[in-house]
């Protein structure tokens, strides 16, 4: 297809005068100038993004047909075949009789194989003036003057109109497809009259408002803090007695051992491992009376000039065990 070589040749021809034979100021040909060259050797850089944006910017500020196939091959090193094949198609248009016999050749060539690259979709709305955009590049507003030009694969179509959700259809072609497309946007969403007017759910001067009074839970904050507090405190705990054991391998791995310096570190692992024991055995517990305060509604309701009698708990101790007990 597109060569860096055929693109700086395509460049020596775009700059030599017909950037200048459309009477622009000289300062405008200028900056197309510098933005044309400067998008040939990005694009010799294999920038094609940036190549594509600068000879964009080298068009509308001097639109030479030449550009047009700059633009073409920008395109379709980017894959996006419909975007190259408008660009050939404007550029044989454009370029009439002065195009060389080769040349032409040789973009219709490009274009016989782009166009087995592209699809056609015919797309209606529901209402007119929806404005469309495929894979977020604008592409019209309905009602379209012509069917949109989309590259195969999968596209993100999105329709947008004033004072109406925006619809989104993500559709997949292929090649040579040509499809119907037609998006109902949804009806505007229902303005409130200002000042709270007397719509059709509005409420009447003197009607009572029959509504049950709005109830709201606090979550209880303090067994959370304190179930927090005990885990933190259980896992500190524990990794002190992680490096307690290994001071104690330690002593015992000397010889010959300090009988006082073993004993020490067998009583200070000893004591860690239970206080780490005792703190994650209440953060379980903890956590448990958190969790049913929270569930059963231990907060306060507001709203309510009355609450319900609030469900109460009491912790029990046995023989090896600890016990949860509820009143509902």
């Amino acid at each position: 297809m597109m060569t860096p070589r055929a693109l700086a040749l395509c460049a020596a021809i775009a700059l030599s005068a017909p950037l200048g034979a459309f009477a622009q100021p000289a300062d405008r040909t200028a900056e197309a100038d510098a933005r044309f060259r400067r998008g040939v050797d990005l694009y010799n850089e294999a920038d094609y993004i940036t190549a594509l944006t600068e000879f964009r910017r080298a068009y509308a500020l001097a639109p030479a047909y030449q550009v047009l196939y700059n633009i073409a091959g920008a395109c379709y090193q980017l894959r996006d075949y419909a975007c190259a094949l408008r660009a050939f198609e404007g550029y044989l248009a454009a370029g009439g009789a002065q195009l060389a016999a080769g040349r032409r050749a040789e973009v219709e060539r490009d274009i016989a194989v782009l166009r087995s690259r592209v699809a056609t979709v015919e797309l209606s709305t529901s209402t007119p003036g929806v404005q469309i955009s495929v894979d977020d590049v604008p592409a019209g507003t309905t009602p379209l003057a012509e069917p949109l030009l989309m590259s195969a694969g999968r596209r993100r179509i999105v329709a947008e109109a004033v004072g109406r959700p925006p619809v989104t259809r993500v559709i997949e072609v292929a090649g040579g497809d040509r499809v119907q497309l037609r998006i109902e946007l949804p009806p505007a969403p229902a303005q409130q009259a200002a000042g709270g007017g007397a719509g059709p759910g509005a409420a009447q001067p003197g009607a009572s408002a029959d509504r049950a009074p709005r109830r709201e839970r606090s979550a209880p904050v303090f067994p959370w803090i304190a179930t927090g507090a005990l885990a933190a405190g259980a896992a500190v705990t524990g990794v002190l007695a992680l490096g307690a054991s290994g001071d104690l391998e330690a002593a015992l791995g000397d010889f010959p051992g300090d009988a006082r310096a073993i004993e020490r570190e067998r009583t200070r692992t000893a004591t860690l491992a239970l206080t780490a024991d005792v703190l994650a055995g209440a953060a379980v517990l903890a956590g448990g009376i958190s969790l049913y305060l929270t569930v059963a509604g231990g907060g306060p309701e507001h709203g309510d000039t009355k609450r319900a009698s609030s469900p109460s708990t009491r912790v029990a101790f046995g023989p090896g065990s600890l016990h949860l007990v509820g009143f509902f």
